[in-house]
């Protein structure tokens, strides 16, 4: 009778996540030894000062994460004892979940949505708070690539093959927030329901799906929610841009740790076609294909070749090994809480 219970919270899915994790963690660092031996080593002769600024602007982007959360609970009327230091944590572990497994920002909320209903927040309003976080986030995106793709065709000198990547980047992230906006429907959420309670296999997914989102609320849509706090919209909007730029520092810092002259126009360029290639699900993380993507962005925007490569496995270090490693126990010491 004294071992159910131990056995139960061996396996639980909490506990999975996190020993899965580890074993990700545990091969990533084996398979990728080599290129983390490399960064220690061009850590060791980068310009102190710049690397610690780099440091910071990593720092950033996860507190405009919390800033984000922060004004959105408030706009939601949604009242629970978070400290920014707590909602830091949270923003933590999401950027965490969305760099291992890439998703447009839709894994990281997962562990969002869990933590908010064991704080015994309606479903309702956890469905709408994530869905307007997430269209933030891609209405930020929309809005830098059009800002960058104007400003480049005034002062950069950028191969017209680049620019169909942001227009299709472009594309993407607005059908993105169009399924967000139509998911996000509580008669859409009961019509898939249907469907999958019609097909006899996926019977008791749609019982579960059925008592996951049985509220007597109305999910609010992201589109009524922009009209009646638009405040707390055009803030969070506005968060997302700086959490992209405090990205755009990091890399233009570590540019500038190794005394290479660029600007944070063409930083910002090879970033974002970065981010946008990286949406294709290929591998945890983007890895290779992140590396490799920034690494020719930045070569085809006149980086040297050696160069882009340096900054590009710096930059990982900084925003994907670190954080994967220190976001693995994050995650394992705020479940236990």
């Amino acid at each position: 009778m004294d071992e159910k219970p131990e056995n139960k919270k061996l396996f639980s899915i909490g506990n999975l996540i996190f020993y899965g994790l580890a074993i990700l963690i545990s091969l990533f660092a084996v398979y990728y030894f080599g290129e983390i031996k490399t960064d220690f080593e061009l850590f060791q002769t980068i310009n102190p000062y710049w690397l610690l600024l780099a440091v910071l602007g990593q720092i950033g982007t996860y507190f405009f994460g919390a800033m984000v959360y922060q004004q959105l609970l408030l706009g939601f009327d949604i009242h629970i004892h978070q400290t920014v230091w707590r909602l830091f944590k949270i923003s933590f572990i999401t950027l965490f979940f969305n760099q291992t497994i890439p998703s447009a920002g839709i894994s990281g909320n997962t562990f969002l949505f869990n933590y908010l209903q064991k704080s015994k927040i309606a479903v309702s309003n956890i469905i709408s708070l994530i869905s307007v976080e997430l269209l933030s986030f891609y209405a930020s995106i929309e809005i830098i690539i059009i800002l960058v793709v104007m400003l480049s065709m005034l002062f950069l000198n950028i191969p017209g093959s680049l620019y169909i990547i942001f227009g299709t980047g472009f594309i993407v992230y607005f059908l993105f927030g169009l399924s967000v906006n139509v998911l996000s429907n509580k008669y859409t959420i009961d019509a898939l329901q249907k469907k999958l309670a019609s097909i006899k296999l996926f019977t008791k997914l749609a019982d579960k799906f059925q008592t996951f989102f049985t509220t007597k609320e109305q999910v609010e849509r992201p589109t009524q929610f922009f009209h009646e706090h638009k405040t707390a919209v055009y803030r969070a909007v506005g968060l997302q841009f700086l959490i992209f730029l405090s990205d755009a520092f990091t890399i233009l810092a570590l540019f500038h740790g190794f005394g290479l002259a660029i600007n944070l126009l063409t930083v910002s360029a090879g970033f974002l076609l970065t981010r946008i290639i990286s949406l294709l699900p290929i591998s945890p993380g983007g890895l290779i294909l992140y590396e490799s993507g920034m690494t020719y962005f930045f070569s085809r925007l006149g980086v040297h070749l050696s160069s882009a490569l340096i900054i590009t496995i710096l930059y990982r270090a900084l925003s994907f090994w670190l954080p994967m490693i220190v976001g693995f126990f994050v995650y394992r010491k705020m479940r236990s809480e």
